[in-house]
């Protein structure tokens, strides 16, 4: 607990007045200094005896550059608060700062502007009396999320459409059994050489395979690229997802298992959201299906034995799939 300015203003006052008061024998100058001096006192006591307020943090759903959100705070306890909240870079606001009376809320509106995962820091808070006289530091924390997306763009490239399209059209087939040749049974498929053995056609049978129906994308950034890397991946990974596949996703420090629906579309995003620059091994990268490298601004995209820059995969920036946190 402390004196705030006023009341050490109000406290110079009381020893000017009892000083001159001394000097010059101005006794009513006392009629000034003590209800000061009782004010002060009060103050104390009435801070000491107030509950401490607290504050909760309304949630802030995840989004991408350019979106906003509006950040509530409920301030609940009693007398009065002054409450200074600081906001990380990557989201842009004014500051929270504001002397309220609880139960209050407060809001402000925050635009996303970088990718990344935020969390808030720990704000000031001083509870006061009611003249402003007297006041002390209550510790709160700051217990709230907030995560941005890399941008999400459209692509119009065939080559890539046609990966998800092949992906989801493949049936594969595998060798079940050997039976006898019967008519209408194509050529391509009789087992010649067991036909040579036992002296008639056999032809060989196929059973379909279960489809997995799935893509591997493995990405990685050399260092200040980690943006383009994380938006190209994120690009790619929705577009198989809007494609009905499975998506598995490599990034540095970071594997997300092969799966699909809303929850995995958020999974993907927030691991491409705290993704940072590093190497992927390249026997991970020969083996993928989407091979993501980003040694400038504008990534190179592997796909099979294609090779393509992705700016010009690309067609507009937009807003892709907002998913609750």
């Amino acid at each position: 607990m402390r004196l705030t300015r006023r009341g050490w203003g109000a406290l110079v006052v009381v020893a000017l007045a009892y000083t001159a008061a001394y000097l010059a024998g101005a006794r009513a100058l006392n009629a000034i200094a003590a209800p000061i001096l009782a004010a002060l006192a009060v103050g104390a006591l009435l801070v000491w005896r107030a509950e401490e307020p607290s504050l909760t943090y309304g949630s802030l759903q995840s989004g991408y550059p350019g979106q906003t959100r509006t950040l509530r705070v409920d301030v609940n306890g009693s007398g009065l608060v002054t409450l200074v909240q600081p906001l990380p870079d990557g989201i842009e606001a004014d500051t929270i700062d504001a002397a309220v009376t609880p139960p209050h809320s407060l809001e402000r509106v925050l635009t996303l502007a970088d990718r990344g995962i935020y969390r808030l820091a720990a704000p000031t808070v001083r509870q006061r009396d009611p003249l402003g006289l007297v006041s002390r530091r209550v510790d709160v924390d700051a217990d709230l999320e907030i995560v941005v997306y890399p941008p999400v763009t459209t692509t119009d490239d065939v080559r890539l459409s046609q990966l998800f399209a092949d992906e989801l059209a493949a049936e594969r087939q595998e060798f079940d059994r050997l039976r006898e040749y019967a008519s209408g049974d194509p050529l391509k498929n009789v087992h010649w050489k067991s036909s040579a053995k036992y002296d008639d056609f056999l032809v060989m049978e196929f059973a379909p395979a279960q489809r997995t129906e799935s893509v591997h994308i493995v990405a990685d950034a050399t260092p200040g690229n980690a943006d383009a890397m994380a938006s190209a991946a994120a690009t790619l990974a929705l577009g198989a997802l809007d494609a009905g596949l499975s998506v598995e996703l490599t990034v540095p420090g970071e594997r997300v298992p092969s799966g699909t629906g809303t929850a995995h579309r958020e999974s993907l995003l927030r691991a491409l959201a705290g993704v940072r620059s590093g190497t992927v091994p390249s026997p991970v990268h020969d083996e993928t299906d989407i091979s993501i490298r980003a040694e400038s601004e504008n990534p190179r995209v592997h796909v099979g034995d294609r090779t393509e820059r992705f700016d010009d995969l690309q067609t507009t920036s937009r807003p892709v799939g907002e998913v609750s946190v």
